[in-house]
């Protein structure tokens, strides 16, 4: 039997195969999917420098041991070390000073990071326990 190309049932088969195609294209260009834009290594680097008021290249992680990363800052004027603890919880950075607690108490602050652009930029935003919220903006060259 000879198959005729055309026939009106060709046509849902096309429109089918053409559906899946854009949204396979479509979620591979979601932020969600693939690899992450930044290493969690820099997204705690950026949020424990914002959190503190530092530059996030002063910040080296020392340590990572499962989804933990001990975070080390020596402070220029005396060399004094401060430790920290970072994790992340989708787009959440949990945190404790090292030694210490960890910021995870419903009145704790709650820090946030986002991508920006496509990674050109992330953004590190903490809501604080009286409503009040901050964010800070950084360039993927300040933070690599």
């Amino acid at each position: 039997m000879k198959k005729q190309s055309g026939k009106s049932g060709d046509i849902p088969m096309l429109f089918i195969l053409w559906l899946i195609t854009f949204t396979m294209l479509f979620a591979s260009m979601s932020r969600a999917s693939g690899a992450p834009v930044f290493e969690v290594e820099a997204i705690c680097r950026t949020a424990i420098a914002s959190i503190m008021g530092r530059d996030p290249k002063m910040m080296q992680v020392t340590l990572t041991t499962g989804d933990v990363l001990l975070l080390t800052y020596v402070r220029p004027i005396d060399n004094f070390v401060w430790n920290y603890r970072c994790r992340i919880e989708g787009n959440r950075v949990l945190w404790a000073s090292e030694p210490g607690r960890w910021r995870d108490d419903p009145k704790d602050e709650k820090v946030f990071f986002e991508v920006i652009d496509g990674g050109k930029q992330l953004r590190i935003i903490e809501d604080h326990g009286d409503g009040s919220s901050t964010n800070q903006l950084f360039d993927r060259d300040t933070i690599l």
